[in-house]
């Protein structure tokens, strides 16, 4: 057997590594994630680039006394120019440290959620999603909201998600205002959550009062997020300046549940 020389394993080690840095990040009109991820996510060329960047954030998991930090990779998008956001979207890549964690399947739609489906694309499974949100304690509205631009009180969302790996996850999202037909009763949850006497948002009410409105808003998500295979190409890394807010993301809404797994997985990979 052939023994590489130990100098050119330490370089190709380092060339692989730099690829991978290389090749994962934001571009103006899109997110390209390289390695195992291997997805591109491209944005209508209404949305631009207006926020970026990577930190590390508690994550909540199915373990009461312990739970992991996770990477949070993101890139927000929006349309250019001052005033209200009419239309948002934006890309995580978080990953858990392995091999103690990986993240919960999606197997149940969110209570929230309008409409649940699966989709193959890109050569990945994604778990699809329409659901009503709140502004009011949402990282990127706040995110929004510290750079000058107004959001509305109530958004509807169309999320894909992929789990690539077991510890890595990647999920595009796209906003706009929501509808007239649920904001009534968007506000009724509002002030219960204010009065504590809150339960789970239940999306099924919702959708059927607004499934005209729902289906119009698919199309045009379907037409400002596309989810395409990464194709190795250079990255043409954008930087964006912007304030972050303070408090951390809410991973469980955002990314998802991280579960144990280091006893079932040693020695596995």
């Amino acid at each position: 057997m052939r023994v590489l020389p130990l100098f050119l394993i330490l370089v190709l080690a380092g060339l692989a590594q730099g690829c991978a840095l290389q090749y994962t990040g934001a571009e103006r009109d899109g997110f390209h994630a390289g390695g195992r991820t291997g997805v591109h996510v491209s944005v209508s060329p209404s949305l631009a680039l207006a926020a970026s960047g990577k930190f590390s954030v508690p994550t909540p998991s199915n373990v009461l006394t312990n739970s992991p930090s996770a990477d949070f990779v993101f890139a927000a998008f929006g349309e250019e120019g001052s005033g209200p956001v009419g239309a948002s979207a934006h890309v995580i890549l978080s990953e858990l440290p392995y091999p103690d964690w990986r993240w919960e399947m999606e197997t149940w739609a969110r209570p929230e959620s309008m409409r649940y489906s699966k989709l193959t694309a890109a050569r990945r499974n994604w778990t699809v999603q329409i659901f009503p949100l709140l502004a009011a304690g949402d990282w990127f509205s706040e995110l929004w909201t510290l750079n000058g631009r107004q959001t509305p009180d109530f958004w509807l969302a169309k999320r894909w998600s992929a789990t690539p790996d077991d510890e890595l996850r990647i999920v595009a999202e796209y906003r706009e205002p929501a509808p007239a037909c649920m904001r009534e009763q968007l506000q009724t949850y509002a002030e219960s959550r204010k009065n504590k006497e809150f339960g789970p948002l239940q999306g099924r009410e919702l959708a059927g009062r607004c499934e005209r409105e729902m289906e119009e808003f698919s199309s045009r998500a379907d037409a400002a997020v596309r989810l395409d295979e990464n194709l190795s190409r250079p990255l043409d890394e954008t930087g964006i300046k912007a304030r972050q807010p303070d408090k951390q993301p809410n991973m469980r809404a955002l990314v998802g549940v991280a579960e144990f797994t280091r006893t079932q997985r040693v020695g596995t990979r």
